[in-house]
């Protein structure tokens, strides 16, 4: 241990050097003052540094046991993890593949609900799709008879119609008959006229001639009577003479009256029978006139019988043949619906196959943690004990340097080697 007060350090530089110096005494006491200085500035700087040092030692030391316990509890935490890991590992490993096993399970139950709704659906397809048939077929049945309906509704109104146009030509032809027949009585009548006229002339005729005849009896009767009286009278000469001429001219002028009144009669009666027998053919030429009118009303009923006949056969046939089309359009509409139909029926469902069961996954490579060793402790940076010692004996050093050697006469600052002198006794 080094004591500095039991040796003078300079002493035993110097004895150690070999060198001895004149020193002056007076800057030997400076100097020795300022070098004394010095080196108890050096050993105290070097206890200074020894202390550090120990308490750097004794830190480091205690950081190495600190970094002993912390890996060693550091190894024995990374084996609880290690352990807890691989539990933990195992039930999540276990809890994963019950889940998915339960998923799995789950999930079939699923898939074998949805092919049974699926079958049902197909099921229910099935029957609408029949249903729907049905309903087609049914309703092609229903247009198909309302056609025919519609057909044998106008055959029936046309078979009204024929007959009722039948109906009007009888009547028309029976009206015409009774026309006829009216117009033949009427000639019948102008005939029954004439031939009355003609018997009512001559029975004029004859009895203005017996009229007359018995009115020219009467007149020669009286004529013969006067005649009679007058020869009874028995008027002779002139006078009878000219009474008889008186009662012949008398007489005669009196058949000439009665000729003269016979044929302005007979003229008479022959102006009326003309006069009936030209209003008589008039009439008999309206009549004729009037049948060639009921013939042409005849004719004309019988060509508007022929023609709406055959109006009548174009219209059936063009119903009829509108009816095909309705039929043909019918029948297309049904296959188009029938064709809906089969396009909108579900398909039957396929089954597919189940999810492959789960499996465990492969079991993790577990790799132990590293061991953990205590921690890397630099060591204690040791300060240097020498460094102050050596330093103040260096400054000690500086400042005997500058005493005066020699004997203090002739200021030379040059040491003399070969003396001794311990200033620090």
């Amino acid at each position: 241990m080094f004591n500095p007060k039991s040796n003078n350090l300079l002493d035993e530089q110097l004895a150690v050097s070999g060198l001895e110096m004149a020193i002056d005494p007076v800057s030997a006491t400076f100097a020795g003052i300022s070098a004394a200085t010095s080196i108890v500035g050096g050993i105290m700087g070097a206890s200074s540094a020894s202390k550090k040092n120990a308490a750097a030692k004794k830190q480091e030391k205690q950081q190495k046991k600190f970094a002993k316990k912390t890996a060693k509890l550091t190894n024995k935490h990374n084996a609880k993890l290690d352990e807890a890991d691989r539990a933990n590992y195992y039930a999540m490993r276990d809890f994963n593949y019950d889940v998915q096993l339960k998923d799995w399970q789950r999930g079939a139950e699923i898939q074998d609900y949805n092919y049974l709704q699926s079958l049902k659906r197909f099921q229910k397809s099935l029957a609408i799709s029949g249903q729907q048939f049905g309903l087609n077929s049914l309703g092609e049945q229903q247009a198909l008879a309302s056609e025919q309906d519609a057909l044998r509704e106008a055959f029936i109104q046309q078979q009204f119609q024929r007959r009722g146009m039948f109906d009007e030509l009888q009547q028309t032809f029976a009206e015409a008959n009774l026309s006829k027949d009216e117009q033949f009585n009427q000639l019948a009548g102008i005939k029954n006229r004439r031939d009355f006229g003609r018997f009512s002339f001559a029975n004029t005729v004859n009895t203005l001639m017996e009229q007359n005849n018995l009115a020219k009896e009467t007149q020669l009767v009286e004529g013969l009577v006067e005649q009679g009286a007058i020869q009874a009278t028995a008027q002779a000469g002139k006078t009878a003479s000219k009474a008889q001429q008186s009662s012949l001219a008398k007489m005669q002028r009196g058949l000439m009256g009665l000729e003269s009144e016979l044929s302005g009669n007979a003229k008479k009666a022959a102006i009326q029978l003309a006069e009936l027998n030209t209003s008589l053919n008039l009439e008999k030429e309206g009549i004729g006139i009037n049948l060639q009118r009921i013939d042409n009303t005849i004719q004309n009923a019988k060509q508007e019988t022929k023609f709406n006949l055959d109006v009548m056969r174009e219209n059936m046939r063009s119903n009829i043949d509108e009816t095909q089309r309705n039929i043909e359009k019918i029948r297309l509409d049904r296959a188009t619906a029938d064709l809906n139909t089969r396009a909108g029926m579900m398909l039957f469902p396929d089954r597919i196959p189940y999810a492959p069961r789960p499996e465990l996954p492969p079991e993790r490579v577990f790799v132990e943690r590293q061991k953990a060793i205590p921690g890397y402790v630099p060591p204690a940076q040791q300060q240097s004990v020498w460094a102050p010692l050596v330093s103040g004996v260096a400054s000690a050093a500086g400042s005997i340097a500058s005493i005066d050697f020699g004997g203090g006469g002739g200021g030379s600052s040059t040491p003399q080697i070969g003396t001794s002198t311990n200033y620090f006794s």
